[in-house]
C-alpha cells in the first residue's frame, strides 16, 4: 500500500486526535469514547467487539496485538455535589480502595489545571450537560481531592466532568493538548487505514491501575491465547523537549516490575530503524540519569510502571511483548507536548512493524 507524505500523515493523526477528544472519556466513565471507537473502526471495515471496559478491534490481517488505554483525567460529581478528582473518586466508590492524596499533590493539580474549561457529560451517551472553569483544587475534610469549578450548576452524583481542550500545533513544531492517550489511538486508527495488521485492544481505567486486569480477565477467559506479541502504545514523559524535538520513539527492555520480551523489543527496534526514527530506551535513559544523580547524592528516579509490566507480571509471562511510546513533556496536564517530528516517527514505526 502506498504511504502518504509525512505532512499528510501528521495532519490526519492530528485531526483524528481532536475528533477523539470530542468524545469524553474520564477514567471510570469511558463508555462514550469506547462506543465511538467501535463505530469508527467498524466504518473502516474492521471486526469489533465491545466487552465491558474494552474495545476489541480485529484488523484485516493477522499481526501483533496493540494495546492502548482510552481513559483520561477529570472529575466526578459526588453525592454532596463536590467535584472529586476522578482517579480518587473511582478508586474509592467503585473499588473501595481507600485512596487518599496529599496537600502537595492537591497543589500540583491546582497549578496544573487552574483556568481550564471543563464540561459535565452523560456517562452513557457523552451528551454535554453543562460547562465550567477550574479555579483551584484542595483536600477537603473528608480527605477528598476536590476540584473547584465555577459556573458549573448542581449536578447528580456520579456525573463525570471532562476537560474541554483540543490539540494544537504551533509554528515551532510543537503539538500540545490532552495527548494521553487519544493520540496513541488516533495513530493506530490512521495506521490501520494504511495497512497496519493485527488486533487493537483499547482498555479502560489505566489511570487507576485497572486496565491490565480488564485485559487479562478477557484474554484468560478465551479472548486471546497466550502471546509474546503485545505492543503497548502510550505517551512517555520527559523533563524537557529534547527527545520530542529529536523525533525519537521511546522503547524499553524493562520497567520496575518486569523484563520485556527480547524478540518483540528487537522487532520494534528494527521497525524504528526502517522508519528512520531515532530511538531512546527509557530504562537505559533512567539508569544513566540515576548514575549521575547518585554521584550528586540526589534521590534516584523509579524505573517506572507500565501497563505491559503489570500484564507480564500478573500473567506470569503468559502475555508479554514490548512498548512503543511517544515522548512528551508537561506530562499529565492539558498542555502535554510532543513534536510533529516525533508523532510522525511514531506512526511510521507502527507501519513498519
Amino acid at each position: 500500500m502506498n504511504q502518504p507524505a509525512d505532512s499528510t500523515l501528521f495532519a490526519r493523526v492530528l485531526a483524528k486526535t481532536n475528533e477523539y477528544l470530542d468524545f469524553p472519556s474520564v477514567v471510570g466513565h469511558e463508555t462514550p469514547f469506547l462506543d465511538h471507537l467501535a463505530r469508527d473502526f467498524t466504518a473502516l471495515g474492521c471486526s469489533v467487539e465491545r466487552p465491558q471496559n474494552l474495545c476489541i478491534i480485529r484488523l484485516n490481517e493477522p499481526g501483533p496485538v496493540y494495546l492502548a488505554h482510552a481513559d483520561r483525567h477529570g472529575a466526578v460529581i459526588a453525592e454532596d455535589g463536590a467535584a472529586v478528582y476522578a482517579a480518587q473518586a473511582v478508586k474509592n466508590t467503585k473499588y473501595a480502595d481507600g485512596a487518599t492524596h496529599t496537600e502537595a499533590f492537591a497543589a500540583t493539580v491546582s497549578k496544573r489545571y487552574e483556568g481550564e474549561d471543563v464540561f459535565a457529560y452523560d456517562r452513557k451517551t457523552g451528551g454535554r450537560l453543562a460547562y465550567g472553569n477550574i479555579t483551584s483544587a484542595r483536600i477537603d475534610d473528608q480527605n477528598r481531592l476536590v476540584v473547584e469549578i465555577e459556573d458549573l450548576p448542581p449536578l447528580p452524583g456520579g456525573t463525570p466532568v471532562a476537560f474541554a481542550r483540543d490539540v494544537t500545533r504551533n509554528k515551532s513544531g510543537h503539538v500540545s493538548g490532552q495527548l494521553d492517550n487519544p493520540v496513541s489511538l488516533a495513530a493506530l486508527r490512521i495506521a490501520a487505514e494504511f495497512g497496519l495488521k493485527g488486533t487493537i485492544i483499547v482498555t479502560a481505567e489505566e489511570e487507576i491501575g485497572r486496565s491490565a486486569g480488564h485485559f487479562l480477565s478477557w484474554a484468560q477467559a478465551g479472548g486471546l491465547k497466550p502471546t509474546n506479541e503485545l505492543v503497548v502504545c502510550d505517551t512517555s514523559p520527559f523533563d524537557d523537549a529534547a527527545a520530542c524535538m529529536a523525533g525519537a520513539v521511546i522503547l524499553r527492555r524493562r520497567d520496575a516490575t518486569s523484563s520485556f520480551h527480547d524478540a518483540m523489543v528487537n522487532r520494534l527496534e528494527t521497525a524504528a530503524s526502517r522508519a528512520g526514527a531515532p530511538m531512546i530506551f527509557k530504562d537505559s535513559f533512567i539508569a544513566r540519569e540515576n548514575d549521575a544523580r547518585a554521584r550528586r547524592e540526589l534521590p534516584l528516579k523509579s524505573m517506572g510502571l507500565t501497563e505491559l509490566g503489570r500484564i507480564t507480571a500478573d500473567s506470569q509471562g503468559d502475555y508479554a511483548g514490548a512498548t512503543l511510546q511517544l515522548p512528551t513533556y508537561n506530562y499529565h496536564s492539558n498542555e502535554e507536548t510532543t513534536s510533529v517530528k516525533a508523532l510522525t516517527a511514531f506512526v511510521r514505526t507502527l507501519l513498519a512493524i
